[in-house]
């Protein structure tokens, strides 16, 4: 992949890496990303050979975020392979990605979509799939376990970073004994090769990846919210609805399909909540819809909430579920529940079997004093022999839903809030 392998690689520094010009952000000198290196901030070392104008390969290092990639570049500067691998442990770095692309032709463009492309996904219980696209985006995939040994999962710290420098990662290694070139860091804005910035100016910057977020769960539950979607130009936060009282005698709390069986069934969330009772509540929506040239008045439901305090909320993060690690997220992923009957529930983890046990009798086989129905879509069911609720609610659909904290000032979780309507794009008006 290298071409000859007795060339010498070349090796410069930089705080940051332009994936659109391919060109360093901010160059360093060896000792100033050292000094990165330790602190945990993050860094980009470029990889190249003499006489070819795109690098071999580009490594992202932040240890601060429990991440080491690395892009391959062909003498096109297309990239071919992505590697992510993520610091699970002090001292070894856990193979969580890899992605490849095949360019038929010198002048096929980067990643298009008539490129063969596969993609290895792995997880540290040693589970991993692989998925093929030979044909790209328009031609059939292939789903297959991602066979690979546990050896070849884990990789030891000290190929990676400043102290493996010029050691290539995915490309052909150096010979024995041969000793990279560094590279002095020059300029400001460029690279020690000349290159320069974007044509608009503004580098796409490489970084990390970041697990999903989601915006303005507050304003959601705030009466008189005026809010826009890429599909829904206005929408106003109409009503806050109280669905029903849920008991949570064992201060653990299930977010989940009571229907799902299997792995991911009764998903308890890692923290913990003082028992007691607590208000579900719905966040209602109105706004007009038009269909062919008719407007209609629509209220709908999007959000629900287990309410635990009533104290605002100074952040959110993801509801962690108990063996989730958010260092193996990669971009826009997140945990949550699934669901195959676009259904969830917040429900007392102590009398979890039983509660779904009762939600399936009540809803499947029509057992009228298994549960009942609390508000339109809502259902609670109660576990005698625990004292503990559930209180299911309907989802806009099949799949993963994330379930979202939210902590007051102090730290104290104060809601659990899952949006179960579909809004692309939210943005406040």
């Amino acid at each position: 992949m290298m071409g000859d392998g007795e060339q010498t690689v070349k090796v410069s520094f930089a705080q940051g890496w332009d994936l659109a010009s391919r060109t360093v952000v901010h160059p360093l000198s060896r000792s100033e990303a050292e000094a990165r290196d330790r602190a945990g901030q993050p860094y980009v070392m470029v990889h190249r050979l003499e006489g070819r104008t795109s690098p071999v390969e580009v490594h992202l290092v932040a240890w601060g975020d429990s991440h080491v990639g690395a892009w391959v570049y062909d003498d096109q500067g297309r990239r071919t392979m992505e590697v992510d691998w993520r610091l699970l442990e002090p001292g070894r770095l856990f193979l969580r990605h890899v992605g490849q692309w095949r360019y038929d032709t010198d002048g096929q463009a980067e990643f298009a979509p008539e490129a063969g492309r596969s993609y290895v996904d792995l997880f540290p219980d040693g589970k991993g799939s692989r998925v093929s696209r030979p044909k790209g985006d328009s031609g059939p995939s292939h789903h297959t376990p991602a066979n690979i040994p546990e050896e070849e999962r884990w990789h030891a710290r000290e190929a990676f970073g400043v102290r493996g420098a010029g050691q290539l990662l995915l490309s052909q290694p150096l010979p024995s004994g041969q000793q990279p070139e560094f590279a002095d860091a020059t300029g400001s804005g460029t690279d020690a090769w000349g290159a320069h910035r974007a044509a608009d100016g503004r580098p796409s910057l490489w970084r990390p990846p970041r697990p999903a977020r989601r915006a303005h769960l507050d304003e959601l539950f705030e009466p008189g919210t005026r809010i826009a979607t890429s599909v829904e130009p206005e929408m106003t936060v109409s009503a806050i609805l109280d669905i029903a009282t849920l008991r949570l005698p064992s201060g653990r709390l299930v977010v989940a399909d009571p229907l799902t069986e299997g792995r991911g069934a009764g998903r308890v969330l890692s923290e913990r909540i003082p028992p007691g009772e607590y208000r579900v509540q719905a966040a209602v929506v109105a706004f007009e819809s038009e269909y062919e040239d008719v407007r209609t008045a629509v209220k709908e439901e999007v959000a629900v909430r287990l309410l635990l305090a009533e104290e605002p909320a100074a952040s959110w993060e993801p509801a962690l579920a108990e063996g989730d690690d958010v260092r193996l997220l990669r971009e826009n992923e997140i945990y949550g529940f699934d669901t195959d009957g676009a259904a969830g529930a917040f429900a007392d983890a102590s009398g979890w079997e039983g509660l779904a046990d009762r939600y399936r009798r009540y809803l499947v086989e029509q057992e009228d004093d298994a549960g009942e129905t609390v508000s339109d879509g809502y259902v609670r069911t109660t576990d005698q022999a625990t004292g503990g609720d559930l209180v299911s609610f309907c989802t806009d659909g099949d799949g993963t839903h994330p379930v979202w904290l939210g902590r007051a000032s102090t730290g104290k979780p104060v809601s659990v809030v899952v949006v179960v309507g579909r809004l692309p794009g939210l943005r406040l008006l």
